[in-house]
């Protein structure tokens, strides 16, 4: 597994203990009996999570990055689109720096 992907892992697993509805986002093409489909936005970030007592926000998008990971083009765009839908955008490097958010946000203790 690559160390963006244990970050993603992990912080999904934490969403989970804390009770948090949470979805791992996927984006690509696949071959589906002989059809070409593609699912996902180009850019979007890791996970979607519904955090159900925050202060501010319902959907917090969480971009997972590795320590000297950076956004794409297409990553800034999909944050500037779900910042204008007035959603939350975190990029983040561990579960640390999720925790912190919500807490901050009066979602988790």
């Amino acid at each position: 597994m690559t160390p963006e992907g244990q970050v993603l892992q992990a912080v999904l697993q934490w969403l989970t203990a804390e009770r948090i509805l949470a979805f791992r986002m996927n984006t690509g093409a696949a071959k589906i009996d002989g059809r070409f489909m593609r699912f996902g936005t180009p850019g979007m970030a890791d996970i979607v999570a519904y955090p159900t007592s925050c202060a501010v926000p319902a959907v917090v998008w969480v971009e997972c990055k590795a320590a000297r990971g950076k956004q794409s083009e297409l990553q800034k765009s999909f944050q500037k689109l779900v910042e204008a839908a007035g959603h939350a955008y975190l990029i983040v490097r561990s579960v640390d720096d999720v925790a912190l958010w919500l807490k901050q946000n009066g979602a988790v203790r």
